[in-house]
């Protein structure tokens, strides 16, 4: 008996709940996403729950590159807070 093919997660609903939750352009997104899963695919065994990961690594980038910012321009967030 084959094995049941697996149902994949729908990438475009992945996508488009990441640049909403980021306030990002769906089309960056896409290209974020795509990127971080693919470089997670090329080393990877059991691709079942790959999209768990690359959101798991979008997040981290997007939250990483917002912390970035906020210690490049320390002035800019103060007066913002205020």
């Amino acid at each position: 008996m084959p094995a049941a093919k697996e149902k994949q997660p729908d990438q475009n609903r992945i996508v488009a709940s990441l640049a909403t939750e980021c306030h990002m352009p769906v089309g960056e997104m896409a290209a974020l996403y795509e990127h971080e899963r693919a470089e997670l695919a090329s080393d990877a065994h059991i691709t079942k729950y790959l999209h768990i990961f690359a959101t798991r690594k979008v997040l981290e980038l997007l939250h990483q590159r917002d912390l970035d910012k906020e210690i490049s321009a320390p002035g800019e967030a103060a007066l913002l807070s205020a």
